[in-house]
């Protein structure tokens, strides 16, 4: 049986769903924890897991998207699904954002958790089989890691490309042809060796930044194209075109390699907080800054304007969730702050040459 926590603060809305005839048997679902909060259910999840957590978005403390934050950063549960009113959508959409499975409307309709059951489900299985086979790939590349490249190795990489430091492609040229030596042409394994350095050097970046999940895939899988190679002069190149490309991507992300507080601060505070309504007002007042100096700082430091930079940071996260296909454009739209779609499409197609629709479509292609 797959477990499930209910979280709400209302003890009602928690014994109405337990009291729903569709545990066990027929769906596959027990609920095996309740919490009245997100700070309770955070608690008891570091100590049992769960396979789904059905959490309300309004509680004290710690609500529903926080929880979601805190348990994808976590991995503590692989499911969640967001109950709400529909008044409250634009937190759902802002979950659905951040990861969530789904959402479903209070009071419960049986029918409809249902069907969420059964997609549920499905999910969860598979995401168990993916993690699985995920599991032994990386043992077995583990088990063989020193024959290809050394921890050594990946962490020379993984602290140029951090620092934004110019030899980072370079270097990771010269690594691709020091593990191409060593496969003995198979391009197979050169395929493996380099995806796990991929994958390994973004998960160590990802740790010290979670802000860059927001803008990176969650896992290796864009690298996974090598599979579809058989020429390791290809295959060598694109491991450069796409360490190439993330090298570029922080280098904007970051400012380059801007050593200022002020900029520094900035860029963190929007970073972190991009899926929202930011503005050069925001990040004045919740870091305690006149906002004029802000600007003239960022300016004279970076080259750039604040509002230059915001664009920027809004449209890589754009690319990001039109290429996962969760929202509507007209919803990414307005959860990066564009009350106006057409002029947040037309600033898309500014920055990446495609409008929105045209780029989803490329993205899907790509994948």
């Amino acid at each position: 049986m797959l477990k499930i926590m209910i979280v709400d603060d209302m003890e009602i809305v928690r014994r109405e769903l337990k009291r729903v005839k569709l545990w066990g048997e027929e769906s596959g679902f027990i609920i095996s924890e309740e919490a009245c909060d997100g700070h309770e259910a955070l608690e008891k999840l570091r100590c049992s897991a769960v396979d789904m957590i059905i959490t309300d978005i309004r509680m004290p403390r710690i609500d529903g998207i926080e929880l979601l934050k805190k348990v994808a950063e976590e991995k503590l549960c692989t499911c969640f699904i967001i109950m709400s009113d529909y008044s409250e959508f634009n937190y759902v959409r802002q979950g659905l954002v951040l990861g969530a499975f789904d959402y479903i409307v209070k009071p419960v309709d049986e029918y409809e958790l249902k069907n969420l059951l059964v997609r549920a489900k499905d999910y969860i299985l598979e995401r168990k089989s993916e993690q699985q086979r995920v599991k032994q790939l990386e043992q077995s590349l583990a088990d063989k890691q020193e024959l290809y490249f050394s921890q050594a190795e990946l962490n020379r990489l993984t602290e140029l490309v951090k620092s934004g430091d110019e030899r980072a492609v370079e270097y990771g040229g010269r690594l691709a042809d020091i593990v191409a030596s060593r496969v003995d042409g198979d391009a197979a394994k050169l395929s493996s060796a380099l995806n796990g350095i991929y994958g390994s050097m973004t998960a160590k970046l990802k740790e010290a930044d979670k802000w860059l999940n927001k803008f990176v895939g969650t896992d290796s899988a864009e690298m996974l194209s090598f599979t579809r190679l058989d020429d390791m002069r290809l295959i060598k190149a694109h491991f450069i075109s796409v360490l190439d490309s993330l090298v570029e991507l922080l280098s904007k992300l970051k400012c380059g390699k801007v050593e200022n507080q002020v900029v520094n601060q900035v860029c963190k505070f929007v970073l972190e907080n991009i899926d929202g309504d930011i503005s050069l007002k925001v990040v004045s007042d919740l870091i305690f800054m006149n906002r004029t100096y802000i600007s003239e700082v960022f300016k004279q430091k970076t080259g750039i304007s604040f509002t230059e930079y915001l664009t920027t940071v809004k449209m890589e996260r754009a690319k990001k969730l039109l290429s996962e296909e969760r929202l509507k454009t007209y919803e990414i739209a307005g959860l990066l702050g564009y009350k106006d779609i057409e002029y947040f499409s037309k600033q898309f197609k500014k920055y990446t040459g495609f409008p929105p629709s045209e780029y989803k479509l490329k993205s899907i292609k790509i994948i």
